[in-house]
């Protein structure tokens, strides 16, 4: 079995990104992580590594794979995917239903807005 190395600065410094990526504060990040921002100033300095249950929240709520928070870089890692596959599981299948009916809805909008675009830019 290979021995594998966290890296707590690295964890620490990816978490912090996925902060400023969302333009959050710590202490807003704290809140909805359900901990203090003392703590998160020590995950985020990599003086303290998360436990998994914290680990997990932590990736969902940020939209990304626990591979990409422990280890860097995922090339399996979609936001998009991963920002669907959070929301698909957190409504029921009516809600999602309607929802991707208002999104191919609002799709064929947007591409008919962008032929008459076309058509008005050639003449």
């Amino acid at each position: 079995m290979n021995n594998i190395i966290l890296n707590p600065k690295e964890l620490g410094e990816r978490i912090r990104k996925l902060r400023f990526k969302r333009n959050k504060t710590q202490s807003y990040f704290a809140d909805m992580l359900y901990i203090s921002p003392s703590y998160l100033a020590l995950i985020e300095s990599g003086k303290r590594v998360p436990n998994l249950d914290l680990l997990i929240h932590i990736a969902k709520f940020t939209d990304v794979t626990l591979d990409y928070l422990v280890f860097g870089d995922d090339p399996n890692c979609d936001p998009l995917q991963m920002t669907f596959n959070r929301l698909y599981d957190s409504y029921d299948k009516k809600q999602m239903e309607n929802a991707m009916k208002l999104a191919e809805f609002y799709l064929e909008m947007t591409k008919d807005d962008d032929k008459i675009k076309d058509n008005i830019n050639k003449k």
